[in-house]
């Protein structure tokens, strides 16, 4: 038996990831978003992009949020986020990986904001870890993943759910 009042939760953090991504995503770099249908499975099934990054979420609900970026859409927000900087070839993949972190964050911090009002604690949420060519993200004993992919005229984004089997339903049609 679920706890009705942990899955709304759990879909609230969804819905304020994707509403943030979509927006920061829109007015920051002027893109257009399209959201796909929703995907869920087994942590050991994640198809990571080049190029992922992971934030804890504590407080509301024990957490990790993931963004799955593909090249061509990370090269874009690099070279906007980057313009007019003087950067060598050797700090390149540096700065594309704190590229991908600092959207992260702002993203994840804005979600905070709307979610305040689920809990008496504190929100917070951890540094990002952003790997290139990850293929594994921190393991959670039987932990499932909920993700929605946003596809923008430069590539897609996976925006990703991770967190212990039983914060979600069976089917886990409950979140969005």
């Amino acid at each position: 038996m679920h706890d009705e009042f942990v899955l709304e939760k759990v879909k609230r953090v969804m819905q304020a990831a994707l509403n943030r991504t979509e927006e920061y995503l829109r007015a920051e770099f002027g893109l257009h978003v399209d959201t796909l249908p929703p995907r869920a499975g087994d942590v050991e099934a994640l198809e990571l992009r080049a190029t992922t990054g992971v934030i804890g979420i504590d407080g509301v609900i024990d957490l990790y949020v993931a963004f799955s970026f593909d090249v061509a859409l990370l090269e874009t927000l690099y070279a906007q986020m980057t313009e007019g900087m003087e950067i060598t070839p050797e700090e390149a993949e540096e700065m594309k990986k704190a590229t991908a972190g600092e959207i992260m964050n702002i993203v994840v911090g804005h979600c905070t904001l709307d979610l305040q009002d689920l809990d008496s604690e504190i929100i917070s949420i951890t540094p990002p870890s952003v790997m290139s060519l990850a293929k594994t993200v921190p393991r959670i004993k039987d932990a499932v993943f909920h993700l929605r992919s946003m596809v923008t005229e430069h590539g897609i984004i996976d925006v990703y759910l991770i967190g212990p089997k039983n914060l979600f339903s069976d089917d886990l049609e409950y979140l969005c």
